[in-house]
């Protein structure tokens, strides 16, 4: 294992010689201290480990240190470390959220290091998560993340379903392969809640006013019972308990207590029609299934109201208070990461690259669509109320259908914890 990773370090290097050549002068002049990357969340996964692999070949004598930490802690090891002087090179976060580091100046301006001919390969739409009010770019994105619904293609195909664009339609499919012993959907209902929450966009801008959905996420609207926007919810979350009563919802009356891999298997088993995921999971997904997925953008209650997403980029950022050293190692690592070698890592793990303007290989048809979504205008950064803050994020993604459905609190008690939780981040700022 250790020669073939050898080998596969030296392949990386001959790989970006031609670059090293052209743009190593200019880094040699420079120098270049300990790459430091914060906040890993678990492993490297496969695209990850070749962008670290791609600046180890090109920069052999610099050092690299992989930070690792959770999901709900990563925010505050690295601002616990900025804020103490000791900073990492490069923080790694979602692009949705990185103004709580922007915000409180804890971001470098890239337009400051980086050519903009580099940042302006970024794709638009995920270009605008992470610009300041003046136009400054506050991180880089490398790859995207959306909310959205997998189906088994063979039994959709099966039963002559169309992809569904309205809860109706949807509804239909899910009563006609229960008579068969088929569940409607399944999903990550344990911390993913907000692939279901999704449904909301479209309907909440169209009861409440468009940009609705954003202020919400902005923590700039109110959602208590009798609000527009909190009906709007409200009657978003009445259809979800509509199929979790009828039985739709793997695995039946414990649907709320589902895993993501217990989701994701019964789906592989086709004891499940529909899978609400993120489109980072149909890698695994395809690894599983032995028929051919497809994917829909989840609908909404009537045609006249228009489909709208999440997108969330993921995002490396250089410290503000970072030292020159630092800066010129994170440097040259955000330059690989746009790197047409790097994006095509992205895409051959099955997952959104922030350049959509290579020639790439290998896209599969299922990928293919989740570009076109991309560039259809109906995904949106920041639309997710996940960002307004840690107890919102922690809310939306466990509570916010599992309390009501559950009979833990009602709908009108459910929106009103959201807007204590609102209220409270808006207190914090």
């Amino acid at each position: 294992m250790l020669k073939l990773k050898k080998i596969s370090i030296v392949l990386l290097a001959l790989v970006f010689c031609v670059f090293t050549i052209a743009a190593g002068a200019d880094a040699a002049d420079k120098p270049m201290g300990k790459l430091s990357i914060s906040a890993w969340t678990g492993n490297l996964n496969s695209f990850q480990q070749t962008f670290v692999d791609l600046f180890s070949a090109k920069f052999p004598d610099v050092e690299v240190d992989n930070v690792i930490t959770d999901t709900n802690t990563r925010e505050q090891v690295m601002k616990t470390a900025i804020a103490a002087g000791d900073p990492p090179s490069v923080g790694f976060y979602w692009g949705t959220r990185l103004n709580s580091f922007s915000d409180i100046g804890m971001c470098l301006d890239l337009r400051d290091v980086l050519d903009s001919d580099l940042l302006g390969l970024v794709n638009d739409a995920m270009l605008r998560a992470i610009e300041g009010p003046n136009g400054e770019v506050y991180g880089l994105v490398t790859d995207a993340v959306y909310h959205t619904a997998f189906y088994n293609k063979e039994m959709m195909d099966a039963y002559g379903f169309e992809e569904p664009t309205t809860w109706a339609e949807l509804t239909a499919i899910f009563e006609r392969v229960k008579q068969d012993g088929i569940f409607g959907f399944s999903t990550n209902s344990a911390s993913m809640q907000d692939s279901l929450w999704g449904m909301a966009y479209g309907d909440i801008d169209h009861l409440a006013g468009d940009g609705t959905s954003y202020a919400i996420a902005d923590g700039e609207v109110s959602v208590l019972p009798g609000t527009p926007a909190g009906e709007a919810i409200r009657m978003v979350i009445e259809q979800v308990k509509e199929w979790y009563d009828a039985g739709y919802w793997y695995p039946g009356d414990g649907g709320i207590n589902c895993t993501q891999d217990d989701g994701n298997a019964a789906f592989a088993q086709g004891r499940v029609i529909v899978n609400f995921n993120f489109s980072g999971a149909i890698a695994q997904l395809s690894s599983i299934c032995d028929f051919e997925i497809g994917t829909f953008l989840k609908p909404t209650s009537s045609l006249d109201v228009p489909i709208k997403e999440n997108l969330e980029p993921n995002v490396f950022f250089i410290p503000s208070n970072a030292n020159e050293e630092q800066i010129n190692s994170a440097v040259e690592f955000l330059k690989i990461l746009l790197s047409q070698e790097a994006q095509q890592a992205v895409v051959d793990a099955s997952n959104i690259p922030s350049v959509l303007t290579y020639d790439y290989t290998n896209i599969s048809p299922i990928l293919a669509e989740m570009l076109y979504n991309v560039n259809s205008g109906n995904l949106v950064p920041g639309l997710n109320p996940s960002r307004t803050s840690s107890a919102m994020q922690t809310f939306i993604k466990q509570q916010i259908f599992a309390a009501p459905l559950a009979g833990i609190m009602t709908i009108d008690e459910t929106l009103e914890e959201m807007e204590r939780i609102r209220l409270q981040a808006a207190a914090s700022r």
